[in-house]
């Protein structure tokens, strides 16, 4: 007698019941007796049939409600699925698929807390790095009865000034590539020259090169061009060849070449340094990772190829291009860049 609890139930079965007295009625009063059992033998079948009718439905929405508890309290998938069409098979199908969403939003929630956590302990390391050494550095000044005069001293300030750059760079892509990836930078779509932009592009490097001893080669005929984002494209450009730079050995040299075809417009950048380890080349422009790539360690190279090469690919992504890192036959890395003349 759980089903007669149902307001809706007993609403209706009261309703029910009144109507087939005054049928029964009528029809005695009209027809005689047999004409009023005959109406009340029909109103108890359909009285049978109706309560059968809705106590399979209501059982239906019972173990329907029963598994959206347990969705509730244990993020299990939905089970319920009626064998027959209706409308109890509609509400099913589409709470299934609300649940479905659900459970992806949950998961997709839970793999960017992740990321986030993983984020910021990354970021935390290459903070922690230059902090670390700084505060070692500052510890020597301060001993000045341990230092071999101003000489000395000079060259611990050139070293702090160095890791404080490195970490004003490292902040600068930080800020660049959050600013990326929350929409919020919309790239220009004007005639950029590849000749200019490697030109651009290398300008902040050539104190380094001149250190170094780094040979610079290039083949960028000054036809050559795309559709894009000068400033960005600098920006990717210069990240590639600062990595490039870095991991090459004194008296390396680097070469720059471009060409276009009616396909896209291609750009070039190899060296003669260490390469890359096969297994290293997918992880390559991950955020943050660091490999065994060797060079110049007082340069920090590991530490830049982290987040460098990280948003340059997310600014040649996001001007309808690709970029590619592999191993040059003779010896050393080589980046490709590929900006498309059309969606790909």
């Amino acid at each position: 007698m759980w089903l007669w609890r149902n307001p809706e139930i007993r609403k209706y079965g009261n309703i029910y019941v009144i109507l087939a007295l005054l049928a029964a009625a009528g029809a005695g009063f009209c027809f005689g007796v047999p004409a009023a059992l005959y109406v009340a033998v029909f109103s108890i079948a359909g009285a049978v049939l109706f309560w059968c009718a809705a106590k399979k439905r209501y059982e239906a929405l019972s173990a329907l409600s029963q598994q959206l508890d347990q969705i509730l309290h244990s993020q299990q998938a939905l089970q319920f699925v009626p064998d027959e069409e209706g409308e109890l098979a509609l509400l099913s199908s589409e709470i299934q698929k609300l649940t479905l969403r659900l459970t992806e939003q949950a998961e997709e929630m839970q793999r960017d807390k992740e990321y986030l956590k993983d984020s910021i302990a990354d970021i935390s390391h290459q903070i922690r790095t230059p902090l670390t050494a700084i505060r070692l550095l500052l510890s020597r000044l301060q001993r000045r009865e341990a230092c071999d005069g101003k000489e000395i001293d000079m060259e611990c300030i050139r070293e702090i000034r160095s890791l404080l750059s490195r970490m004003e760079w490292q902040v600068s892509v930080l800020l660049k590539i959050a600013r990326l990836e929350s929409g919020t930078i919309v790239m220009e779509e004007n005639e950029v020259s590849v000749a200019r932009t490697v030109e651009k592009a290398w300008e902040p490097l050539v104190i380094l090169a001149d250190i170094k001893e780094i040979a610079l080669r290039t083949d960028v005929p000054e036809h050559i061009s795309f559709r894009g984002d000068e400033s960005w494209t600098v920006e990717a450009v210069g990240n590639l060849l600062k990595n490039c730079a870095e991991h090459l050995q004194k008296g390396g040299c680097l070469w720059i070449t471009a060409a276009e075809n009616p396909l896209y417009t291609e750009l070039t950048v190899a060296d003669n340094g260490p390469g890359i380890l096969p297994e290293e080349l997918p992880h390559l422009f991950e955020r943050f990772y660091r490999g065994n790539i060797s060079g110049d360690e007082s340069s920090g190279a590991g530490e830049h190829a982290g987040i460098g090469l990280a948003l340059a690919q997310m600014i040649i992504r996001a001007q309808n291009g690709t970029i590619e890192a592999m191993n040059r036959p003779g010896g050393g890395a080589k980046f490709q860049i590929r900006f498309y003349k059309g969606v790909i």
